[in-house]
């Protein structure tokens, strides 16, 4: 450690187990402006308030399974939540005490169960002859023969590229020449309704000539 560096104030615990309920009750109480401050309140109420609303949290739905579990199995947790002290040596099994084995062989029961029932399918396949049965290694000379043929329908694969990429053409081409007859059709049909909307225009004016006549 550097000279002249400041010296870490030990935590009493009574701060410190303070400062763990006043976390707990920001999690769990709603938040009221009136409500009256932690100091106020004896500790084995604030702890007593916690529990409460712990268990109401728990039995409302809002925990989820694994939440309920971790919590009925916290004794058995409880040694895999207190960090051991920094140790060189890598840990054993060894070295975990029994009720952390049955709290890690507990976690990991669907785990195993799984696997004990895969490997005895795996067993079962095997004794009906399933496993390792494939005749792979059978077509193995066939394997020249496929990669002649890979290479011989390369020609055939490039045309049928060519092929493609013409009728992709010719479809756009296609659809290009419908759009400019569309348009043509629209013109002359506006063409004509203008002519005909003239025509009848200089019938009227005609007649009305004829009339006056």
């Amino acid at each position: 450690m550097a000279e002249g560096a400041p010296t870490p104030t030990a935590m009493s615990s009574q701060l410190s187990l303070d400062l763990r309920l006043r976390f707990l009750e920001t999690l769990l109480s709603p938040s009221t402006s009136n409500s009256s401050p932690s100091s106020t309140v004896s500790l084995s109420r604030r702890v007593s308030l916690i529990n409460s609303l712990l268990t109401q949290s728990l039995e409302s739905g809002a925990g989820t399974e694994a939440v309920r579990r971790f919590v009925a199995n916290y004794d058995l947790n409880e040694p895999l939540l207190s960090l051991p002290p920094v140790s060189t040596a890598a840990p054993t099994s060894d070295e975990l005490p029994p009720a952390s084995k049955v709290a890690l062989i507990l976690e990991a029961e669907n785990e195993i169960r799984s696997l004990e029932r895969d490997l005895r399918e795996v067993e079962a396949l095997g004794q009906r002859g399933i496993v390792g049965a494939g005749k792979l290694a059978e077509h193995e000379p066939l394997k020249s023969e496929l990669t002649q043929v890979k290479a011989d329908i390369a020609p055939v694969s490039t045309a049928y590229t060519s092929l493609e990429a013409r009728t992709n053409a010719l479809l756009s081409r296609y659809n290009d020449y419908i759009s400019t007859l569309s348009e043509i059709f629209i013109s002359w049909n506006d063409i004509v309704s203008a002519a005909e909307e003239a025509v009848t225009r200089l019938e009227k004016e005609r007649n009305q000539e004829l009339d006056i006549s």
